[in-house]
Protein backbone atom coordinates (compact mmCIF):
# COMPACT_ATOMS: atom_id res chain seq x y z
CA UNK A 1 0.00 0.00 0.00
CA UNK A 2 1.20 3.67 -0.52
CA UNK A 3 2.24 5.82 1.82
CA UNK A 4 -0.73 8.24 0.27
CA UNK A 5 -2.98 5.39 0.95
CA UNK A 6 -2.05 4.70 4.48
CA UNK A 7 -2.03 8.28 5.55
CA UNK A 8 -6.00 8.46 3.56
CA UNK A 9 -6.90 5.61 5.86
CA UNK A 10 -5.01 6.12 8.78
CA UNK A 11 -6.98 10.21 8.48
CA UNK A 12 -10.42 8.11 8.24
CA UNK A 13 -9.90 5.76 11.35
CA UNK A 14 -8.79 9.12 13.98
CA UNK A 15 -12.31 10.26 13.98
CA UNK A 16 -13.39 7.07 14.96
CA UNK A 17 -10.32 6.80 17.52
CA UNK A 18 -10.89 9.74 18.62
CA UNK A 19 -14.68 9.29 19.29
CA UNK A 20 -14.32 5.91 21.23
CA UNK A 21 -11.39 7.45 23.28
CA UNK A 22 -14.30 10.13 24.62
CA UNK A 23 -16.60 6.98 24.69
CA UNK A 24 -14.55 5.35 26.78
CA UNK A 25 -13.62 8.27 29.29
CA UNK A 26 -17.69 8.32 30.04
CA UNK A 27 -18.46 7.14 33.69
CA UNK A 28 -19.60 3.90 33.59
CA UNK A 29 -23.22 4.69 35.17
CA UNK A 30 -24.03 7.36 32.33
CA UNK A 31 -22.84 4.64 29.88
CA UNK A 32 -25.77 2.28 31.21
CA UNK A 33 -28.71 5.20 30.75
CA UNK A 34 -31.25 4.43 28.42
CA UNK A 35 -29.81 7.23 26.32
CA UNK A 36 -26.54 6.06 25.95
CA UNK A 37 -27.74 2.49 25.27
CA UNK A 38 -29.40 4.10 22.23
CA UNK A 39 -26.57 5.83 21.12
CA UNK A 40 -24.38 2.93 21.73
CA UNK A 41 -26.60 0.64 19.23
CA UNK A 42 -26.59 3.37 16.95
CA UNK A 43 -22.76 3.90 17.28
CA UNK A 44 -22.77 -0.21 16.57
CA UNK A 45 -25.46 -0.14 13.50
CA UNK A 46 -23.99 2.57 11.83
CA UNK A 47 -20.15 2.79 12.26
CA UNK A 48 -19.68 -0.80 13.30
CA UNK A 49 -21.97 -3.42 12.73
CA UNK A 50 -21.06 -4.06 9.02
CA UNK A 51 -16.82 -3.84 9.64
CA UNK A 52 -14.46 -6.80 8.26
CA UNK A 53 -16.81 -10.15 8.41
CA UNK A 54 -14.26 -13.44 9.45
CA UNK A 55 -14.92 -16.51 11.04
CA UNK A 56 -12.67 -17.88 13.27
CA UNK A 57 -12.41 -20.93 15.40
CA UNK A 58 -12.01 -18.98 18.65
CA UNK A 59 -12.97 -21.71 21.60
CA UNK A 60 -11.86 -23.50 24.79
CA UNK A 61 -13.17 -25.92 27.22
CA UNK A 62 -15.56 -24.40 29.98
CA UNK A 63 -15.65 -21.03 28.63
CA UNK A 64 -19.02 -19.69 30.12
CA UNK A 65 -19.04 -21.48 33.41
CA UNK A 66 -22.36 -20.05 34.21
CA UNK A 67 -24.14 -21.12 30.83
CA UNK A 68 -22.56 -24.38 31.85
CA UNK A 69 -24.16 -24.75 34.94
CA UNK A 70 -27.70 -23.64 34.29
CA UNK A 71 -27.31 -26.47 31.38
CA UNK A 72 -26.70 -29.04 33.90
CA UNK A 73 -29.40 -27.61 35.81
CA UNK A 74 -32.18 -28.25 32.64
CA UNK A 75 -31.46 -31.65 33.27
CA UNK A 76 -33.37 -31.75 35.93
CA UNK A 77 -36.38 -31.86 34.32
CA UNK A 78 -35.80 -35.33 32.36
CA UNK A 79 -36.74 -38.78 33.84
CA UNK A 80 -34.51 -40.52 35.49
CA UNK A 81 -32.56 -42.85 33.11
CA UNK A 82 -33.65 -41.10 30.63
CA UNK A 83 -32.42 -40.14 27.06
CA UNK A 84 -31.07 -36.53 26.42
CA UNK A 85 -29.89 -35.60 22.58
CA UNK A 86 -27.68 -32.72 22.06
CA UNK A 87 -26.42 -31.80 19.09
CA UNK A 88 -23.58 -28.34 18.45
CA UNK A 89 -23.80 -27.28 15.41
CA UNK A 90 -20.78 -25.23 14.38
CA UNK A 91 -19.10 -27.06 16.72
CA UNK A 92 -15.22 -25.89 16.07
CA UNK A 93 -12.98 -27.94 17.46
CA UNK A 94 -15.53 -29.86 19.86
CA UNK A 95 -14.16 -27.90 23.43
CA UNK A 96 -17.91 -26.77 23.65
CA UNK A 97 -19.62 -29.99 22.82
CA UNK A 98 -17.16 -31.80 25.51
CA UNK A 99 -17.92 -29.31 27.74
CA UNK A 100 -21.75 -29.07 27.69
CA UNK A 101 -21.05 -33.00 28.16
CA UNK A 102 -19.59 -32.87 30.57
CA UNK A 103 -22.12 -30.60 32.44
CA UNK A 104 -24.64 -33.06 31.76
CA UNK A 105 -23.30 -36.10 32.85
CA UNK A 106 -21.88 -34.77 36.11
CA UNK A 107 -25.52 -33.11 36.83
CA UNK A 108 -27.35 -36.44 35.70
CA UNK A 109 -24.97 -39.71 35.52
CA UNK A 110 -28.01 -41.65 35.27
CA UNK A 111 -28.70 -40.35 31.67
CA UNK A 112 -27.74 -41.83 28.32
CA UNK A 113 -26.80 -38.74 26.27
CA UNK A 114 -26.14 -39.06 23.09
CA UNK A 115 -24.93 -36.31 20.71
CA UNK A 116 -23.51 -35.07 17.52
CA UNK A 117 -21.24 -32.44 16.09
CA UNK A 118 -21.48 -30.61 13.17
CA UNK A 119 -19.23 -28.04 11.53
CA UNK A 120 -18.97 -26.77 7.97
CA UNK A 121 -15.13 -27.28 7.90
CA UNK A 122 -13.84 -30.95 7.92
CA UNK A 123 -10.61 -29.92 9.14
CA UNK A 124 -11.89 -28.66 12.57
CA UNK A 125 -14.57 -31.52 12.36
CA UNK A 126 -11.48 -34.27 12.32
CA UNK A 127 -9.75 -32.35 15.26
CA UNK A 128 -13.04 -32.46 17.56
CA UNK A 129 -13.64 -36.10 16.14
CA UNK A 130 -10.05 -37.08 17.89
CA UNK A 131 -10.40 -35.20 20.96
CA UNK A 132 -6.34 -34.57 21.47
CA UNK A 133 -5.33 -30.53 21.95
CA UNK A 134 -2.14 -29.49 23.02
CA UNK A 135 -1.90 -26.61 25.73
CA UNK A 136 -1.71 -23.11 24.23
CA UNK A 137 -1.64 -24.19 20.48
CA UNK A 138 -4.41 -23.53 18.24
CA UNK A 139 -5.85 -27.20 17.38
CA UNK A 140 -7.05 -25.27 13.68
CA UNK A 141 -4.62 -24.15 12.20
CA UNK A 142 -4.42 -25.05 9.19
CA UNK A 143 -7.96 -24.98 8.65
CA UNK A 144 -9.84 -22.36 6.46
CA UNK A 145 -10.97 -20.52 9.18
CA UNK A 146 -8.62 -18.14 11.15
CA UNK A 147 -7.26 -19.73 14.13
CA UNK A 148 -8.73 -18.35 17.41
CA UNK A 149 -6.97 -18.82 20.99
CA UNK A 150 -6.12 -22.49 22.63
CA UNK A 151 -8.89 -24.70 23.64
CA UNK A 152 -6.59 -24.87 26.39
CA UNK A 153 -4.43 -22.69 28.64
CA UNK A 154 -1.85 -24.00 30.94
CA UNK A 155 -3.33 -22.37 33.56
CA UNK A 156 -6.31 -24.21 32.97
CA UNK A 157 -5.05 -27.37 33.31
CA UNK A 158 -6.12 -28.16 37.06
CA UNK A 159 -9.37 -27.03 36.55
CA UNK A 160 -9.61 -29.78 33.79
CA UNK A 161 -8.26 -32.76 35.03
CA UNK A 162 -11.70 -34.63 34.80
CA UNK A 163 -12.27 -33.58 31.42
CA UNK A 164 -8.79 -34.21 30.04
CA UNK A 165 -6.16 -36.61 30.37
CA UNK A 166 -2.39 -35.97 29.38
CA UNK A 167 -0.72 -38.09 26.41
CA UNK A 168 3.13 -38.76 26.54
CA UNK A 169 3.66 -36.13 23.63
CA UNK A 170 2.46 -33.59 25.93
CA UNK A 171 -1.25 -33.22 24.55
CA UNK A 172 -4.00 -33.92 26.02
CA UNK A 173 -6.93 -36.46 25.15
CA UNK A 174 -10.48 -35.78 26.05
CA UNK A 175 -11.29 -38.75 28.76
CA UNK A 176 -13.45 -42.12 27.16
CA UNK A 177 -16.42 -41.22 29.14
CA UNK A 178 -17.12 -37.93 26.90
CA UNK A 179 -16.03 -38.99 23.72
CA UNK A 180 -18.36 -41.88 23.93
CA UNK A 181 -21.50 -41.74 21.89
CA UNK A 182 -20.98 -38.98 19.61
CA UNK A 183 -21.56 -38.66 15.76
CA UNK A 184 -19.26 -35.94 14.22
CA UNK A 185 -20.36 -34.86 10.63
CA UNK A 186 -19.39 -32.21 8.02
CA UNK A 187 -22.32 -30.10 7.89
CA UNK A 188 -23.47 -26.24 6.52
CA UNK A 189 -25.73 -25.25 9.18
CA UNK A 190 -27.56 -23.43 6.51
CA UNK A 191 -29.22 -26.66 4.53
CA UNK A 192 -32.28 -27.35 4.55
CA UNK A 193 -31.25 -31.14 4.84
CA UNK A 194 -29.56 -30.67 8.52
CA UNK A 195 -32.75 -32.04 9.89
CA UNK A 196 -32.48 -35.02 8.71
CA UNK A 197 -29.03 -35.34 9.03
CA UNK A 198 -29.05 -34.20 12.94
CA UNK A 199 -32.44 -35.10 14.05
CA UNK A 200 -34.32 -33.64 16.53
CA UNK A 201 -32.64 -32.67 19.70
CA UNK A 202 -32.89 -31.87 23.76
CA UNK A 203 -30.14 -29.35 23.56
CA UNK A 204 -29.20 -27.78 20.74
CA UNK A 205 -25.70 -25.26 20.83
CA UNK A 206 -25.72 -22.98 17.67
CA UNK A 207 -23.20 -20.57 19.25
CA UNK A 208 -20.59 -18.17 18.13
CA UNK A 209 -20.66 -19.03 13.91
CA UNK A 210 -23.80 -16.57 12.88
CA UNK A 211 -22.31 -13.68 14.11
CA UNK A 212 -20.09 -13.11 10.75
CA UNK A 213 -22.81 -13.66 8.49
CA UNK A 214 -24.95 -10.95 7.32
CA UNK A 215 -28.64 -10.31 8.21
CA UNK A 216 -30.70 -11.86 5.87
CA UNK A 217 -28.14 -15.67 6.16
CA UNK A 218 -28.13 -15.22 10.04
CA UNK A 219 -31.69 -15.30 10.02
CA UNK A 220 -32.48 -17.96 7.23
CA UNK A 221 -29.40 -20.28 9.19
CA UNK A 222 -30.89 -19.37 12.81
CA UNK A 223 -34.46 -20.47 11.65
CA UNK A 224 -32.84 -23.96 10.03
CA UNK A 225 -31.60 -24.53 13.46
CA UNK A 226 -34.50 -23.80 15.23
CA UNK A 227 -36.21 -26.91 13.85
CA UNK A 228 -33.64 -29.07 15.62
CA UNK A 229 -35.09 -28.30 18.78
CA UNK A 230 -37.62 -31.30 20.15
CA UNK A 231 -40.66 -30.11 21.98
CA UNK A 232 -39.73 -29.31 25.27
CA UNK A 233 -35.95 -29.18 24.39
CA UNK A 234 -33.77 -26.04 24.52
CA UNK A 235 -31.65 -23.89 21.83
CA UNK A 236 -28.57 -22.39 22.74
CA UNK A 237 -28.03 -19.62 20.91
CA UNK A 238 -25.13 -17.04 21.15
CA UNK A 239 -22.49 -14.92 18.92
CA UNK A 240 -25.27 -13.66 16.62
CA UNK A 241 -26.39 -10.08 16.14
CA UNK A 242 -28.44 -8.88 18.49
CA UNK A 243 -31.48 -7.50 16.29
CA UNK A 244 -31.69 -10.55 14.03
CA UNK A 245 -32.04 -12.93 17.14
CA UNK A 246 -34.92 -10.81 18.62
CA UNK A 247 -36.75 -10.42 15.51
CA UNK A 248 -36.82 -14.22 15.02
CA UNK A 249 -37.12 -15.76 19.02
CA UNK A 250 -39.65 -13.35 19.79
CA UNK A 251 -42.31 -14.32 17.20
CA UNK A 252 -41.29 -18.05 17.59
CA UNK A 253 -42.31 -20.69 19.94
CA UNK A 254 -39.24 -20.19 21.95
CA UNK A 255 -39.12 -18.58 25.43
CA UNK A 256 -36.24 -17.18 26.98
CA UNK A 257 -34.41 -18.56 30.26
CA UNK A 258 -33.71 -15.96 32.61
CA UNK A 259 -32.06 -18.01 35.17
CA UNK A 260 -29.07 -16.60 35.91
CA UNK A 261 -28.77 -14.22 32.58
CA UNK A 262 -26.96 -11.73 33.66
CA UNK A 263 -23.80 -13.99 35.11
CA UNK A 264 -24.19 -15.72 31.66
CA UNK A 265 -23.86 -12.56 29.46
CA UNK A 266 -21.36 -11.16 31.66
CA UNK A 267 -19.20 -14.46 31.97
CA UNK A 268 -16.86 -13.58 28.85
CA UNK A 269 -15.19 -10.42 29.45
CA UNK A 270 -12.90 -11.05 26.34
CA UNK A 271 -16.02 -9.96 24.54
CA UNK A 272 -15.94 -5.96 26.01
CA UNK A 273 -15.21 -2.94 23.47
CA UNK A 274 -18.79 -2.37 22.27
CA UNK A 275 -19.95 -0.77 20.84
CA UNK A 276 -16.88 0.05 18.55
CA UNK A 277 -15.93 -4.13 17.99
CA UNK A 278 -18.11 -5.84 15.42
CA UNK A 279 -17.85 -9.22 18.14
CA UNK A 280 -18.18 -7.39 21.79
CA UNK A 281 -21.12 -7.91 23.51
CA UNK A 282 -23.98 -5.20 24.53
CA UNK A 283 -24.00 -4.14 28.16
CA UNK A 284 -27.67 -5.69 29.23
CA UNK A 285 -30.02 -3.51 29.68
CA UNK A 286 -32.94 -4.22 30.81
CA UNK A 287 -34.72 -0.65 30.57
CA UNK A 288 -35.23 -2.21 26.45
CA UNK A 289 -38.94 -3.73 26.11
CA UNK A 290 -37.75 -6.46 24.94
CA UNK A 291 -34.85 -7.35 27.12
CA UNK A 292 -35.59 -10.79 27.81
CA UNK A 293 -35.15 -12.10 24.71
CA UNK A 294 -32.25 -9.63 23.66
CA UNK A 295 -29.91 -10.78 26.55
CA UNK A 296 -30.84 -14.34 26.41
CA UNK A 297 -28.52 -17.49 25.71
CA UNK A 298 -31.12 -20.15 26.41
CA UNK A 299 -34.33 -20.73 24.88
CA UNK A 300 -36.87 -23.18 25.79
CA UNK A 301 -39.69 -24.43 23.40
CA UNK A 302 -42.79 -25.23 24.90
CA UNK A 303 -43.70 -29.36 24.71
CA UNK A 304 -47.12 -28.79 22.49
CA UNK A 305 -44.64 -26.89 19.72
CA UNK A 306 -45.21 -28.24 16.82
Amino acid sequence: MSTTMTGLNTLRQTPRRLCRVFWESIPSPLRRTPFMFRTGRYIYRRFTKNTARFQSHYTHFMRNPPLLSVIGMLTSGYPRNGDVKVASIGCSTGAELYSVLYAIKKARSDLFVTAHGADISGVVVEVAKRGVYFPNVPAAEGSSYAAGRAEVASADLPSLVEILQPLPDGSLQVRDWLRRDITWLTADATDVKLLDLVGRQDFLLANNFMGPMDDLMAERCLRNVMRLVAPGGYLIVDGIDLDVKTKVLKTSGFRPVVTRQYEIWASEAWKNGWPWLRWAREPLDRSAPDWAWRYSVIFHLATDSA
